[in-house]
């Protein structure tokens, strides 16, 4: 049984984490490893529930396989390389470094499961229901899938009572806005992207003014060069 109160997590306190799931490589067996940011919820019965949109491949990865990792990460930077990442990367970010990868073997599953090497502790999830649910915000109205999981092995690589400053929390919603913009972009919503686009701009300003914080000033450098790709 997994002890919540060692990872931090409250009951329906939403928290970001960076998630890994897998594919299989038919030609060679081998495990393809895939990683992305994504919300979490600590639910009722002791269920993490999460909500990959229906066109990810964090979602075809668990219809397939119903295994999810779920990576506790405090650098704010991999968080921009696993949701700035997509195949027609106007940045050239296809996959999620390979070097941050690693795999943990689970004799309950009798397989490796991929995690991120720096995180801090670990979950394996495994899917115990599926059901739907409507998710309304300023891009529209979409009906988005839910994940119940049951919280099948936990470990603490080590201690992390870390909080991230303002300057990191910033970077964070300024990547979360970026991917938001990537959508405005292609429903050719120009006042949303716009509205989007000068929200992230101030992030930047603030980021910069809060401190020389390496990671949120590396994550600032990767947000600029994926947001003037976009405006292209």
């Amino acid at each position: 049984m997994c002890n919540y109160q060692d990872f931090g997590l409250k009951r329906d306190n939403l928290y970001e984490v960076i998630v890994t799931t897998y594919s299989n490589i038919e030609e060679s067996k081998e495990i393809r490893p895939h990683a992305s940011c994504m919300g979490i919820r600590l639910i009722e019965e002791g269920q993490i529930q999460i909500s990959p949109f229906y066109s990810t491949i964090t979602y075809k990865n668990l219809k397939n396989f119903s295994v999810i990792m779920i990576n506790f990460v405090d650098n704010v930077y991999l968080y921009a390389l696993a949701a700035l990442k997509e195949q027609n990367s106007p940045i050239g970010l296809t996959n999620f470094p390979s070097k941050y990868y690693s795999f943990k073997h689970l004799e309950s599953l009798a397989m490796d499961v991929p995690f991120i090497t720096k995180s801090w502790g670990i979950m394996v999830g495994k899917v115990s229901h599926e059901f739907q649910k409507t998710k309304k915000d300023d891009l529209g109205e979409v009906m988005i899938p839910v994940f119940k999981l049951d919280i099948i092995f936990s470990e603490r690589f080590r201690e992390s009572n870390k909080l991230f400053n303002r300057a990191e929390n910033l970077a964070l919603e300024a990547v979360i806005l970026a991917t938001r913009l990537k959508i405005a972009k292609q429903n050719k919503d120009k006042t949303q992207f716009m509205k989007i686009h000068s929200k992230i701009l101030d992030y930047i300003e603030n980021i910069e003014r809060f401190g020389k914080n390496k990671n949120a000033l590396k994550v600032i450098e990767l947000i600029n060069d994926y947001v003037s790709k976009l405006k292209i």
